[in-house]
């Protein structure tokens, strides 16, 4: 072949490798297309997408915990703490405190436990654990943000400011009585407090006494209209925002197990209604509609059950949220969530978790008493 019959067959051939080439390219262009990568950022948050289950965990035995469920699962995502916090545990040494509370703020989950336990601050999404305050004698009982920077965390001895950075606590409030104080609600420009006197209404900005109400010793709950709810365990009281109170009558009324447990009221932030609830009944009072309160709002059907700590609302979902167990002894190793549309009262997801229930088994004993949402 001559030079000049070569040139057009070099010409041709180099036109056939770019086309080649370009094709390779174009399949590789839509190979990334079609299958992106995964997202750092939400492989690195992996509990922003749903809510906590805290649980008390078993006396002497096992730690309280942290559980997790992600919306849309259809399981729960156990000992999420451990996980994240490798060898540590969220009481004391001897297993003698219980983690008793949790609340979020600013993107942080607080844990507080009575009976000598520690608080906790632990990063949100993550679960990684930041601070931890021990204090060799204490009584805790519930924390609320306040402040930027500043909270307040309630004991069996009174109500003290506690600095969210570091947990330390840093003084004891001198306006409200020294003694047992329970669970606690910002609402605007006062801070609402649960104590074994009654309930205490505090300024937000200098903690000064406002107002107090002797007979009340459930609480607290806010609906939308600006009302916050309280109770005296017969009667439902609604504290609206010049301090005035109205209540109604109940006809079954709001248990307590005192003030080292959550209360069992919650609210709704789509409608001016409040939930509590008696055995496997659920109440919903409508405000200003007495006859809502005539029968139950949902009837749990699962049988053996015990609702165990206290219902709470998810504003997320409308969703009306029960952690339960079977019974105790063995039968406290199988754990339910339900999970209620909170306007119909439709069941829209159940979960078992844990064992059978046929032998007392400490690894899959819970206690979950309280669901905190984002």
């Amino acid at each position: 072949m001559n030079m000049y019959m070569k040139q057009p067959f070099l010409k041709l051939l180099l036109l056939l490798t770019l086309g080649l080439l370009l094709q390779a390219c174009s399949k590789d262009d839509d190979y990334f297309r079609e299958r992106p990568r995964p997202d750092p950022l939400e492989n690195a948050q992996p509990y922003s997408n749903g809510f906590f289950v805290i649980t008390e965990g078993s006396y002497g035995q096992t730690a309280g915990t942290v559980n997790f469920y992600a919306y849309g699962a259809d399981t729960v995502i156990t000992r999420a703490y451990e996980k994240a916090n490798p060898g540590k545990i969220t009481s004391n040494a001897s297993l003698s405190s219980t983690l008793q509370f949790a609340c979020l703020y600013n993107q942080k989950l607080y844990l507080i436990s009575k009976l000598n336990g520690p608080i906790l601050r632990l990063d949100a999404r993550t679960l990684k654990e930041e601070a931890r305050y021990n204090q060799e004698s204490s009584n805790w009982r519930s924390l609320i943000g306040v402040k930027d920077n500043q909270g307040l965390v309630s004991a069996a001895d009174g109500v003290y400011a506690i600095n969210l950075n570091t947990l330390g606590v840093q003084y004891k409030l001198s306006a409200v009585s020294a003694v047992n104080t329970g669970d606690m609600l910002k609402e605007g420009n006062y801070v609402y407090l649960l104590q074994a006197n009654g309930a205490k209404i505090i300024d937000a900005t200098n903690y000064s006494f406002v107002k107090g109400f002797a007979n009340i010793n459930r609480g607290f709950a806010r609906t939308p209209n600006g009302k916050v709810w309280a109770s005296t365990g017969s009667r439902l009281i609604a504290i609206d925002k010049n301090l005035d109170t109205v209540g109604v009558a109940l006809p079954v009324g709001i248990g307590s197990f005192g003030l080292d447990a959550p209360t069992r009221i919650t609210a709704s932030a789509k409608e001016n209604a409040v939930f509590y609830h008696s055995g496997s009944a659920i109440y919903k009072y409508v405000d200003g509609n007495a006859g809502s309160l005539g029968q139950p709002f949902i009837t749990i059907s699962e049988s053996p059950f015990m609702v165990y700590g206290a219902i709470r609302y998810d504003r997320n979902k409308d969703y009306l949220v029960v952690n339960g167990i079977k019974g105790y002894g063995g039968l406290a190793g199988v754990n339910f969530l339900l999970i209620y549309n909170a306007s119909t009262g439709a069941l829209v997801k159940k979960i078992t978790y844990g064992n059978d229930g046929s032998v007392v088994d400490f690894n899959h004993i819970y206690f979950p008493e309280l669901t905190v949402f984002y």
